[in-house]
Parts: structure tokens; C-alpha cells; sequence
């Protein structure tokens, strides 16, 4: 009995652990784009990027692999249509009739309330995200967002407009960031370098939050969700 109630301790340890120990996702660009995710410990690591090679040998073997990519999408198509041909050439069972009747259900409330009634109705499941995104935000971290452009070419006049053209979308986005998380070190750097012939940009971003947020939010979404629909189908 006491090992046992050990044992159950240390789940239940474990998983509180888990809970409010903080998700760390880095981004990371330096020409190519990286995803790092880590729980305590990392736990993967991904390039986002095509990777490129001047080597032929590398280079038919990234073909290989496209092309088996290809061949399994395509094989996943035609089952896909196959069930689809069995499902339309097989004659609806009782079973089906209900779930259609229900859809049916469904789709009749709404047109019944009109056009105000299912604008009515996104509205609220709008506030349902809101609700769930906010959440999260109030409790997300980032701890790094640092990004540098070095704006390259031999045309001043252009490397000109390319930087007002920047500034104007990066400082409202960092602004928007800003005003939506309430924990955000960031840092940009955005200069003309005529030394170089074309322009170059390094970004890393290091997000931090705790899961145990993420599914409260995802729980409380479900349930206003859930208490939505029933009022809509009463």
C-alpha cells in the first residue's frame, strides 16, 4: 500500500512538473530557418528549410525522396477517392440517416435565425477564441525576439525605400506584439550595408509558456463552446 501510494505521488509529481514547467520554442533565421521545442530538456529540433547542396550524389538523393513523398500523397489520393466511391455506392443504414437527420437539425437552426442569427453566432464563437487566445497571451513570455537587417546592394536610393518600407512593417508588428503580451524583450536593428550585394537577415525568437495555461484555455474554450451550441439546439 505505501509503495503504491509512493508511485501515485510521484505521477501525479511528475505531472504537476510537466504542467508548470515552461515550453520553450526558439525560431531561429540566419538564411535558413530553424524550429527548436524543448520541455526542461529539448526535446526536438527541426530545419524548416529545404537544405541545399551542390554535391550531385546529395542532390538526387533529396530528389529520391521527394519523388517517394509524392508517390505516398498520391497513393493516400486514390484510397481517399476509393472510400469515398464505396461510401457513395453503398445505400445509407439507419445509423446514417440519424447523423444526417442531426446535421440536418443543425443546419435548419440556423437558417431559421437568418443571416443576423449565424452572424450572431460567429460573433460569440469569435469571443470564444478571443477569450481562449487572451488567456494565453497574459501568460506567454517572450524572453528574446531579436532581429537585424542589413540592407544590401550598390543603389543608395533603393536600399532607401526598402528601408521605409521595412520600418513600416516591422515597428507596427513589434507594436502589436507588445500590446498583446505583456512579457516581450525584443530588440531591432535595421541598417544599409553597401558592402554587400544582398541583404541579409538574422531573426531569433524564444517564446516561453506554461502548458498547464494552454490546456485551462483549451478547456474553458470547449465548455463556453459546448454551453453555446446546447442553447442554440434548445
Amino acid at each position: 500500500m505505501n509503495v503504491f501510494l509512493l508511485i501515485l505521488a510521484g505521477i501525479i509529481l511528475l505531472i504537476l512538473l510537466i504542467l508548470f514547467s515552461p515550453v520553450v520554442i526558439k525560431v531561429v533565421y540566419d538564411g535558413k530557418a530553424k524550429l527548436r521545442v524543448g520541455l526542461i530538456f529539448p526535446v526536438f529540433s527541426i530545419s524548416l528549410s529545404e537544405p541545399k547542396t551542390d554535391d550531385p550524389k546529395k542532390q538526387r538523393k533529396l530528389e529520391k525522396k521527394k519523388q517517394k513523398k509524392e508517390a505516398k500523397k498520391q497513393k493516400k489520393a486514390e484510397k481517399k477517392k476509393l472510400k469515398e466511391e464505396k461510401k457513395k455506392a453503398k445505400k445509407p443504414s439507419a445509423k446514417t440517416e440519424k447523423k444526417v437527420k442531426k446535421e440536418n437539425f443543425i443546419h435548419k437552426k440556423i437558417k431559421a435565425d437568418g443571416l443576423e442569427g449565424l452572424i450572431e453566432l460567429l460573433k460569440e464563437f469569435a469571443s470564444i477564441l478571443g477569450y481562449a487566445v487572451k488567456k494565453i497571451t497574459d501568460h506567454l513570455v517572450i524572453s528574446k525576439m531579436d532581429l537585424k537587417i542589413a540592407l544590401g546592394g550598390d543603389d543608395a536610393a533603393k536600399i532607401a525605400l526598402n528601408y521605409g518600407r521595412i520600418g513600416s512593417a516591422v515597428y507596427p508588428s513589434i507594436a502589436f506584439i507588445q500590446q498583446h503580451v505583456k512579457k516581450c524583450r525584443h530588440k531591432e536593428t535595421i541598417l544599409p550595408a553597401f558592402a554587400q550585394e544582398d541583404t541579409r537577415i538574422n531573426f531569433v525568437m524564444k517564446i516561453k509558456i506554461q502548458p498547464f495555461f494552454v490546456i485551462s484555455a483549451a478547456i474553458g474554450s470547449a465548455v463556453k463552446a459546448f454551453k453555446l451550441l446546447s442553447k442554440k439546439k434548445s
